[in-house]
């Protein structure tokens, strides 16, 4: 890690108990290796060096169910200037272990938070449009989209779907061979899948980020991820592929190939609901 990340992470990182920088820093970079991810990434950094987000690392060992969170607080602050007191949000990630799935899972909801962006009917619409009566191909990815994206969202509010499903394809991103080496489906796998949910990302979301990102750290990154990235993964024989065609799912016929097909396929979506 260079003085120039070291000196923006390091203050705003809290240990308890065994205090393990290198390995949070590790952690994080590596998902930079996920090209996608990179604003969000840049997002974060850039909140950490203006000092408005913080990281509580608390090593748990042993099985817990609430592995991590992100949260905001109210804080209160006396303004010299206008002479009053006056009230900001203070968000904060807290993590009980240091992997990359719980780190992107937990950054995710943070990025959508400071994006200031409402993810909505556009976002439903998106990832509906990938999953409905549909099943990836491969059958690793298949069973950690039932896991994450279907079985694992049972134990919470409909109000909180939306916002979960949108963490959880960065959490798919981030177990992919492309960051750990041994994943079992590339990072490929997972945005040929989901391609109206990695449109959504990279056409609104990113670009709606953007603006919010500091350019030297920015350009840092673009110089780091040219570093870090993994040779290309090869697929491994033993994963099964369906070799049957994919299925269509109700309006969304085919899976779009090129962006003005999306973009189609994306207006009709939102004439059909503006009928309902």
């Amino acid at each position: 890690m260079n003085d120039f990340f070291k000196k923006i992470i390091a203050p705003q990182v809290d240990f308890e108990g065994e205090k393990n920088l290198e390995k949070f820093v590790k952690t994080f970079f590596e998902l930079y290796r996920i090209e996608i991810f990179r604003d969000g990434l840049d997002l974060i950094l850039t909140k950490l060096a203006q000092q408005q987000l913080r990281f509580e690392v608390k090593i748990i060992k042993g099985w817990d169910t609430n592995l991590g969170c992100f949260l905001t607080e109210q804080k209160s602050f006396y303004d010299k200037t206008l002479g009053k007191i006056l009230r900001r949000q203070s968000p904060k990630i807290i993590l009980r272990n240091l992997s990359h799935n719980l780190m992107a899972h937990e950054m995710a909801h943070a990025f959508e938070f400071e994006s200031g962006l409402n993810l909505g009917e556009e976002f439903r619409s998106c990832i509906g449009f990938d999953m409905k009566n549909r099943e990836a191909p491969i059958l690793t990815l298949r069973g950690e989209v039932k896991r994450l994206m279907v079985e694992a969202l049972k134990s919470y509010k409909p109000e909180q779907f939306i916002s979960e499903l949108f963490a959880r394809y960065f959490e798919l991103l981030s177990i992919s061979r492309n960051v750990c080496e041994v994943g079992s489906f590339s990072t490929l796998d997972v945005t040929s899948f989901f391609e109206n949910t990695t449109n959504f990302v990279e056409k609104i979301f990113n670009p709606q980020i953007k603006a919010k990102i500091d350019p030297k750290i920015a350009a840092a990154t673009l110089e780091l991820t040219n570093q870090i990235k993994l040779e290309i993964p090869t697929q491994k024989f033993s994963e099964k592929i369906e070799s049957t065609q994919k299925k269509s799912s109700g309006l969304w016929s085919k899976t779009s190939k090129s962006n003005a097909s999306w973009q189609m396929a994306w207006n009709k979506s939102r004439e059909l609901d503006d009928k309902k």
